[in-house]
């Protein structure tokens, strides 16, 4: 652990007994990686199973497709039934955070109660609140997904190089650290979606065990509306970086929020397979998908288990057909005929 870090602990100890111990489920899973297909160093290619790689150093069997949270499904039971449907699947890595509000911690925690221990839970906490806060947010996360560890913590959206420092000034890094010191915390991630700079600096100043990287075949950072361009990407910039160290990565934001997706015969975007195949042959361990229904699930499993990887020359040539049209990806919202992408469907060419 670094001497910032530790500097930090001591202005933001953590009371063990205001979090919930590790049990006898817990305990037996730690340090111990999770059976998906047959693991082995990089990569499992059982034939008809999803295949898993192994995430950075962290002693953890990723599934190659992992679900991003199930907040923008309205309805409970289909939520449940659809998160079911992905652990049977063989997807393994569930993602959300502690502010998208209760219902997307609480259906994971529900539909997958039953089977923790087959399973890795991902959340995510904000940079800039203090100690108390992080606490709080955490041990409401642990009530929520039924559960008396993470998996993973991340610190959430770290965006600027102001932010990175206000991870290790606010004490909310140091109290992620002082919770995987107790056990109900395996791993600490960060994630970015614009900005490759910060994510650099952040992995070069601390020894994070993952990440989440908005890397996408644009080569263009996940940008909000009405955001201004960035010059540099993750693919160049932050990724060489953490495979230098080690560090797991996931990518995500692959559809740009869906706006990368071809619809009829946009010829400046790209068919969903693309798209996910484009992620899948980063140097990455895996890509973090938003799903939200099986015919969804079923399309991106059948993928990843029988993808083939873009050649060089493959993956250069969506990136010279997506990257022009990227300036204008935060435009849509504001075309009088804009349409929602409305799931994958339009996408499947």
């Amino acid at each position: 652990m670094s001497k910032e870090i530790r500097e930090e602990n001591k202005a933001a100890k953590v009371n063990r007994r205001d979090f919930i111990k590790v049990g006898a489920a817990g305990a037996a899973l730690f340090g111990a990686g999770i059976s998906c297909s047959e693991n082995n160093a990089k990569l499992s290619t059982a034939a008809g199973k999803l295949p898993c790689r192994k995430l950075g150093n962290t002693g953890m069997n990723v599934s190659l497709i992992s679900m991003g949270s199930p907040s923008k499904i309205e309805d409970k039971e289909k939520a449940l039934e659809v998160i079911d449907h992905a652990r049977q699947r063989g997807i393994n890595f569930f993602d959300t955070s502690a502010n998208y509000g209760p219902k997307s911690e609480s259906r994971f925690g529900e539909a997958l109660t039953d089977y923790r221990d087959e399973v890795y839970f991902s959340s995510k906490y904000e940079s800039e609140d203090k100690p108390d806060k992080i606490k709080k947010d955490f041990e409401r996360s642990m009530e929520r997904m039924r559960t008396d560890y993470l998996d993973v913590a991340h610190m959430h959206s770290v965006e600027t190089l102001e932010e990175v420092d206000t991870m290790f000034a606010s004490g909310a890094l140091a109290t992620l650290v002082e919770l995987k010191e107790q056990g109900v915390v395996r791993n600490i991630g960060i994630t970015s979606h614009n900005n490759p700079q910060a994510m650099k600096l952040a992995l070069e100043r601390f020894d994070f065990d993952m990440c989440f990287q908005a890397a996408n075949a644009s080569k263009t950072p996940f940008i909000f509306e009405f955001e201004l361009l960035g010059e540099s990407n993750f693919e160049d910039v932050s990724l060489p970086v953490a495979l230098e160290k080690g560090i797991g990565v996931l990518a995500f934001k692959i559809t740009g929020q869906g706006r990368l997706i071809r619809k009829e015969n946009e010829t400046d975007k790209a068919p969903i397979e693309a798209l996910i195949r484009y992620g899948l042959s980063l140097p990455t361990d895996g890509i973090l998908l938003g799903l939200r229904s099986k015919e969804e699930i079923d399309f991106a499993v059948d993928l990843a288990t029988n993808f083939t990887p873009m050649s060089k020359e493959e993956m250069e040539k969506w990136n010279k057909i997506l990257a022009p049209n990227a300036n204008a990806m935060t435009l849509h919202y504001l075309r009088p005929d804009y349409v929602d992408y409305g799931g994958w469907k339009t996408g499947i060419a």
